[in-house]
């Protein structure tokens, strides 16, 4: 079992693609008020047996919906969660805008071949807290939804769907960075983000550059 970024690209067998070497997920930064997503990866055998949980301390920290990834959609499963072959799964962390600034555990734990495979994780509960608002709804990618605060381009055009999808989980999460870059010097982040024309990069976890300044103590 292994728990990958939102932003990095996977397979069908759970094989990274993209990034070549891709950010671990040992103590991630939550926003208050807000989704952090996770991608859980389990690799097993066809026809292999398993329950898939995940523990809190202390419990109810965070609230966490699970989802089993059906190609880019999104079906919503409550845990214990059964398979028998190879999964990934999205895993939807909401931190409540009253959660106390404090190291939490979030861990994945996986009950196969009668035994636990737990993926240790401690969520870093930050002081930043995205501020009440509504958000449109969409498909476009995280960089693009930034690029309008930061250089000034078009929003994009909105997209609902009655379907949860992959795409529209980051583009509901990059408007939570877009609710908080609203109040960070627009200097900094034109900084972080480079020239406003350049390509996009290959590198699907280069968005952290943002993320994490905006989230930083």
């Amino acid at each position: 079992m292994s728990v990958y970024s939102e932003f990095a690209r996977l397979d069908a067998t759970g094989k990274v693609t993209a990034p070549e070497t891709p950010r671990e997920i040992l103590s991630p930064a939550l926003a208050r008020n807000a989704f952090t997503s996770f991608q859980i990866v389990v690799q097993v055998p066809k026809g292999t047996p398993y329950q898939l949980y995940v523990a809190q301390n202390p419990e109810n920290a965070v609230r966490v919906t699970l989802y089993r990834e059906n190609g880019d959609r999104l079906v919503p499963v409550t845990p214990p969660v059964e398979g028998d072959s190879t999964q990934v799964f999205w895993m939807d962390v909401w931190t409540d805008r009253n959660a106390p600034v404090t190291r939490i555990k979030i861990e994945p734990q996986l009950h196969v071949n009668n035994d636990w495979v737990i993926y240790p994780m401690e969520g870093r509960v930050m002081a930043a807290t995205v501020p009440e608002g509504k958000w449109p709804q969409g498909t476009a990618a995280p960089v693009d939804v930034i690029k309008t605060l930061v250089c000034g381009t078009k929003p994009p055009a909105a997209a609902a769907s009655a379907d949860l999808t992959i795409p529209a989980i980051r583009f509901r999460n990059a408007q939570q960075d877009l609710a908080l870059a609203a109040k960070a010097p627009k200097a900094e982040l034109l900084q972080r983000f480079g020239a406003c024309t350049a390509p996009a990069s290959a590198d699907p976890e280069w968005y952290f550059r943002i993320r994490d300044y905006l989230l930083k103590p």
